[in-house]
């Protein structure tokens, strides 16, 4: 199907990720939607199926991790908002929506174009559940998630910020201060030196470097940015059992030492109006 030949082989490597972690009989997370849609997706392009076969073992360990902790994230603030609105920045083929949905929250996923047109090969939008393609660094998505007035917001950058410079994330910080005072965002940021290294599935695929590396080691610099931010807390992926389980070993080597235990976070911040 053209239509799936026509994104990036990026797109497919955390669904599989998850997907894959999902049928093992020793598995960390379950994530139903991912196979189901990762089975299909093989389907009509075989060749996706080397995902299934060779993905690499850090991948696995970023999927469980990824998984337990931003859907702790979510559910936590779900339960105490729960009409709440979710925004998924950057969402790819996430399925976080199947897995959290309480039956009263609105859920908006953003990404381009080519991407919502492969999520639609796999769900249907409803009411509550959207797939918008409006750029995140334009004004036209502000208004679109204004008109969801209901309960708190709660934005989520998952496998985001890497692909932009620090300029557009404290852009896209301070816009979403100025726009959504006392909303909340869980996102996952890196170290540089980390950055400056090619995940090894990504180096499989045509994808760019990232460009322009920045990171921060822990959260709390972000309150530094002038930015309209308060700082929550971090969650480091070194902290996570069952996804050092899945680590190769240099990885796990490496993450006894203690510059390396912080390299990889998700971060809980809340905007307060500047």
């Amino acid at each position: 199907m053209k239509t799936l030949q026509d994104v990036s082989e990026t797109l497919w490597i955390p669904l599989f990720g998850k997907a894959r972690e999902s049928i093992r009989r020793d598995r960390f997370i379950v994530d139903e939607k991912a196979v189901e849609i990762a089975s299909l997706a093989c389907e009509r392009m075989p060749e996706l199926n080397r995902w299934w076969v060779d993905l690499s073992m850090e991948t696995q360990a970023l999927m469980v991790w990824r998984n337990s902790s931003i859907d702790s994230y979510a559910t936590e603030f779900i339960d105490k908002n729960p009409n709440a609105t979710i925004v998924n920045l950057g969402a790819g083929l996430c399925t976080r929506f199947s897995r959290v949905d309480n039956g009263k929250i609105n859920w908006l996923e953003f990404d381009l174009p080519n991407v919502k047109e492969v999520w639609l090969e796999f769900n249907e939008e409803t009411d509550r559940h959207r797939y918008y393609t409006d750029s995140i660094f334009g004004d036209e998505w502000i208004h679109i998630v204004k008109s969801y007035s209901q309960g708190r917001i709660m934005f989520i950058a998952e496998g985001l910020f890497m692909h932009f410079s620090k300029e557009e994330v404290e852009e896209l910080l301070r816009n979403l201060s100025e726009n959504f005072p006392n909303s909340e965002i869980v996102a996952e940021v890196y170290s540089k030196i980390v950055l400056k290294r090619r995940h090894p599935d990504v180096r499989r695929t045509t994808s760019d470097k990232t460009k322009a590396p920045w990171g921060v080691t822990n959260g709390k610099e972000f309150e530094s940015w002038d930015v309209g931010v308060k700082h929550i807390n971090d969650d480091f992926i070194t902290s996570n059992g069952n996804a050092m389980k899945r680590m190769p070993a240099l990885n796990k080597g490496m993450a006894q030492l203690p510059f390396f235990r912080k390299v990889g976070k998700m971060v809980h911040l809340k905007f307060e109006r500047q």
